[in-house]
């Protein structure tokens, strides 16, 4: 990576993209400090341990404090993990109980539909598979653990739009993008308010060509032993499979039958 001189200093400067990369490694290995050390640590003790120069630590942690992923012990300066890595911690064990909880559901999905099974959950403001089982079929959907999921394009999305107040609101905010992704994408606020009713009414969402023309898919809420919404349960396939709303209803009640006498356990 080529480097820079700057005629002011006289200093080579190293590439933005370089610093930038070293800033986050250098961050996550001071989130690993304070964790393995179990105690509050000064800044001048992280840098000795990290060998690095104070001033970079202190200006590391000062951006990890201003996103609470540490904070600081008022009585000593000294730094301890923050709330919102915490937070991280504790979404992440939820995810991992529920995938492991539902896997069997979603493998009797697959063996029963042969289509595509998506687990998905919501990531702070986004929604994302965090489990998929492909259609062994050879044409159908696929997808991705990791992909983030339109809320308002997708029968796990309308799941979360209906269930949970965090998105409600956002929508009545108007602070929920809608873009139209196909001619039969619902971006009117109205619309999808009138949507969420019928699937509040039903149990279920559908869509069909929401996101892609070519596909469809029907999604079930699952909610934990207090009532809330921890998931959403969603089978998905080619359009050309389910050509109707009645077929698509027929796949929900499959998979509200499957996870009808199942509850996940809460973290």
């Amino acid at each position: 990576m080529e480097q820079t001189l700057n005629k002011t200093t006289g200093r080579i400067k190293e590439p933005t993209k370089g610093r930038k990369v070293n800033a986050v490694v250098n961050s996550m290995e001071i989130l690993r400090e304070l964790g393995r050390a179990g105690k509050p640590l000064g800044v001048h003790a992280l840098a000795s341990q990290m060998d690095l120069a104070v001033s970079t630590v202190h200006r590391l942690l000062t951006s990890l404090a201003e996103q609470e992923f540490v904070a600081q012990v008022p009585e000593t300066s000294e730094y301890t993990l923050g709330r919102a890595l915490l937070e991280l911690l504790s979404d992440m064990v939820r995810q991992y109980d529920v995938r492991r909880s539902l896997r069997p559901v979603m493998e009797r999905l697959s063996s029963t539909t042969q289509e595509t099974i998506h687990l998905a959950v919501a990531v702070h403001s986004q929604i994302m598979d965090v489990d998929v089982i492909d259609s062994p079929q050879s044409i159908g959907v696929r997808a991705n653990v990791g992909s983030l999921l339109p809320i308002h394009a997708t029968s796990v999305g309308k799941i979360f739009l209906t269930y949970s107040s965090q998105f409600q609101n956002a929508l009545v905010s108007g602070d929920l993008p809608l873009p139209e992704l196909t001619p039969f994408t619902i971006t009117d606020p109205k619309e999808l308010f009138e949507e969420t009713e019928k699937i509040a009414r039903q149990g279920y969402a559908i869509n069909r060509g929401g996101r892609s023309e070519q596909t469809a898919g029907a999604a079930v809420p699952i909610f934990g032993l207090n009532g809330e919404l921890v998931a959403a349960l969603g089978v998905s396939g080619p359009i050309s499979r389910f050509p109707s709303n009645e077929t698509l209803e027929q796949l929900a009640k499959v998979i509200l039958e499957e996870v009808q006498t199942y509850s996940v356990p809460q973290a």
